[in-house]
């Protein structure tokens, strides 16, 4: 734990030094602005997933790798009538709503080796882990 200021460093402080001070330790001191629970910001963030792998006839194992976890934008608004007769409107009627979504994707990522115990032998097993994560389209795989 870090030590406190001497009353007179804080003394000879000017007012804007000292307001800033006064206005950052509750960020300074908030446990969830950093560490295990920053993903509960807006945006998606890179956190640690450890999880238990169980693996037929092998030795059951945990693992840590990096995921991707938080909250993207997204949102549905009413489509522009189109006006006119071209015959992208004759052949294509357009929506009466128009949804744009964005999901936490893991951007990149690096294989991460395990080598695990099993009845034949050692066997090799590959896990992704994030190296980056981004609000982006949603996708299906």
């Amino acid at each position: 734990m870090p030590k406190p200021w001497p009353i007179s460093t804080v003394a000879e402080m000017g007012s804007s030094q000292l307001l800033v001070l006064i206005c950052c330790i509750p960020w300074l001191c908030d446990s969830n602005s950093m560490g295990k629970d920053a993903w509960l910001r807006p945006g998606c963030h890179k956190v640690g997933n450890t999880r238990k792998i169980t693996i037929p006839d092998c030795v059951e194992f945990t693992i840590t790798t990096n995921a991707c976890r938080g909250f993207c934008e997204s949102f549905s608004v009413p489509s522009i009538p189109m006006m006119g007769s071209s015959l992208s409107v004759l052949f294509k009627p357009p929506k009466p709503v128009v949804s744009v979504g964005q999901c936490c994707n893991m951007m990149k990522s690096e294989e991460i080796q395990r080598r695990v115990l099993c009845i034949e032998g050692i066997r090799n097993v590959t896990f992704n882990s994030a190296l980056s994560c981004s609000c982006y389209h949603c996708k299906k795989d």
